[in-house]
C-alpha cells in the first residue's frame, strides 16, 4: 500500500478519538478535522470537504494504516444504514470513547472539577439487545432506517441491535405496514416480556382511514403471533388484540404500559442504571422525592417502594395514565401523578413553598435548561441527573454549581452499544 498521493488537497491524518457524533477526529495545523467511519489510532489519507468556523468536516480517501481498535462490522447494512455508527469499532474501544466524551464535556463544556468519574458499566449485550425499534416508511412503503446526514431511506431486511424475536417479525411488519391505508411517518415493533409478546405502532401522518379497522382486524387473525396492533395520530388512536406490553424487573415492580408509550428499548442495562440510581439516592422511609419527567414509572415506582412519598411530574399524559396504572398494579399508593409541563410545574411547587429531601432529574435529551433556578428553593440535599446527553448535562450542572449544588460522582452507562449515544447518571449535592 503506498502513502503518496499526487493531490496536493490530500494529507496524512492520525485519529486521535471518537466524538459525540458519528465522527472521529484528529488535528491538521491545530484546526479539528471530524471523519466518518475512522477508529480511534487510524492513520489515513484525507481531505476537507466542508470548512466549519471552528473546525472542518474530512472523509478518507486511503486508510493507511489501520488502528487496533478496528473491526470488521458484522451488519451488511452498515455505512450505509445511519441507525448505528460505531460497530467498525471494537466494543471496548466503543466503551472507552463515551467514558472520554462524558469527561470532556463535564470538563470543557461545564468546567466542572473535582468530581469522581466512575468506570463505565457496559451493556450485558453489545449485539440484540434493543427490545423497541423504530423505523421510517415511505412512500413506497418500504421500511428502514434513514442514511447518516440525510432522509435517504436504506430498506433493512433485519437488524443486529435488535431482539431476535424482533428481527423474526420484520416481515411481518413489512406485511402490515404494506396493506394499511393510512399514511404513516414511522412505525415500531416492541417486545414484552411475556412469551411471544410482540406489538407493532404505527404513527400516522395524518386522519386514520377507516378501511384499516378490517385490514389490522384480518392481518391479526392471519398473525396470531403477533400480540397486537396501533395506529395514532394527532388527536386519535386506534388498536387491535393486546396493545400492551408487560415489564418485569428484580426489584419485584411489575409495569404494564400502552407499547407506543416511551420504555428503555435496552431493559438488562436499564435494570442496572435502575440499581444504580437506587444505590445512590439511598432512599428511606422519611424521603419526600420529586421526579421530574418520569416518564411511566421507570424510576418512579422503585424510589416509591423505599420512600415515604414521590411526587412524579411528566408532561405527557399517556405516560402519566400508565404510571398511575402501574402504581395501583403495585399497590403504591405513596406517589402523587402530575401531568403538567414540568418548568411549569417546578414553579408552581417552589411558589407554594414545598420541600423536598431528594430529587431525580431524567430530562429529554434537550436537558432542563428552564429549571435550575426553580429547583434550588426546593430544599434538596441531593439531585440525581440522568441524561442521554453529555452536552446538556455539562451545561444544566455548571448552572446548578452556581446555585450551590457541587457535582460529587458521575457514572457512564451504556444503553446504546454500537452508537454513540451514552447514558449518564450524576449526582450532586448541596454545599
Amino acid at each position: 500500500m503506498t502513502e503518496t498521493s499526487t493531490d496536493p488537497a490530500e494529507f496524512v491524518l492520525r485519529i486521535d478519538s471518537l466524538t459525540y457524533g458519528p465522527h472521529g477526529v484528529g488535528r491538521r495545523k491545530g484546526q479539528a478535522i471530524f471523519v466518518p467511519m475512522t477508529a480511534p489510532g487510524d492513520e489515513a489519507r484525507a481531505r476537507i470537504i466542508e470548512q466549519r468556523k471552528n473546525y472542518a468536516l474530512g472523509e478518507i480517501t486511503q486508510l493507511l494504516r489501520p488502528s487496533p481498535s478496528r473491526q470488521t462490522p458484522p451488519c451488511p447494512y452498515f455505512g450505509a444504514c445511519g441507525g448505528c455508527q460505531w460497530q467498525h469499532v471494537t466494543y471496548s474501544a466503543q466503551l472507552a470513547a463515551k467514558e472520554k466524551n462524558v469527561e470532556d464535556a463535564l470538563r470543557r463544556i461545564g468546567k466542572l472539577e473535582n468530581f469522581e468519574l466512575l468506570p463505565i458499566i457496559c451493556s450485558p449485550r453489545e449485539y440484540h439487545y434493543r427490545r423497541r425499534v423504530r423505523l421510517q416508511t415511505d412512500g413506497q412503503k418500504k421500511l428502514g432506517f434513514y442514511r447518516a446526514f440525510s432522509h435517504e431511506l436504506i430498506e433493512i431486511d433485519s437488524c443486529l441491535i435488535a431482539d431476535p424475536l424482533l428481527d423474526r417479525h420484520l416481515s411481518h411488519l413489512k406485511t402490515w405496514a404494506g396493506e394499511l391505508k393510512t399514511c404513516l411517518r414511522e412505525i415500531e415493533i416492541i417486545r414484552g416480556d411475556q412469551s411471544e409478546e410482540i406489538v407493532f405502532a404505527g404513527e400516522a401522518e395524518g386522519d386514520f382511514c377507516t378501511e384499516d379497522e378490517t385490514v389490522s382486524a384480518s392481518f391479526l387473525t392471519r398473525q396470531p403471533e403477533i400480540s397486537g396492533l396501533i395506529l395514532f395520530g394527532r388527536g386519535w388512536r386506534r388498536s387491535w388484540g393486546q396493545a400492551r406490553i408487560s415489564i418485569c424487573s428484580p426489584n419485584g415492580i411489575k409495569i404494564e404500559a400502552d407499547a407506543e408509550t416511551f420504555t428503555q428499548a435496552n431493559r438488562e442495562a436499564n435494570e442496572l442504571l435502575v440499581n444504580q440510581l437506587l444505590g445512590w439516592g439511598e432512599f428511606h422511609d422519611q424521603d419526600q422525592v420529586l421526579e421530574l419527567y418520569a416518564g411511566a414509572g421507570n424510576f418512579t415506582l422503585p424510589v416509591a417502594q423505599r420512600s415515604r412519598q414521590v411526587f412524579a411530574v411528566e408532561g405527557n399524559r399517556q405516560s402519566v395514565e400508565n404510571g398511575k396504572m402501574n402504581s395501583q398494579l403495585n399497590r403504591l399508593e405513596n406517589i402523587r401523578w402530575i401531568c403538567s409541563n414540568v418548568p411549569k410545574a417546578t414553579r408552581q411547587l417552589a411558589k407554594s413553598r414545598k420541600k423536598f429531601s431528594k430529587i431525580i432529574l431524567n430530562p429529554p435529551r434537550s436537558g432542563a435548561k428552564e429549571l435550575e433556578e426553580d429547583l434550588s428553593p426546593l430544599g434538596a440535599e441531593k439531585i440525581l441527573y440522568v441524561s442521554c446527553n453529555p452536552t446538556t448535562l455539562a451545561r444544566d450542572l455548571a448552572t446548578l454549581n452556581k446555585r450551590g449544588y457541587r457535582l460529587k460522582r458521575v457514572r457512564p452507562i451504556d444503553l446504546f452499544p454500537q452508537t454513540f449515544h451514552v447514558e449518564t447518571l450524576a449526582e450532586v449535592t448541596r454545599g
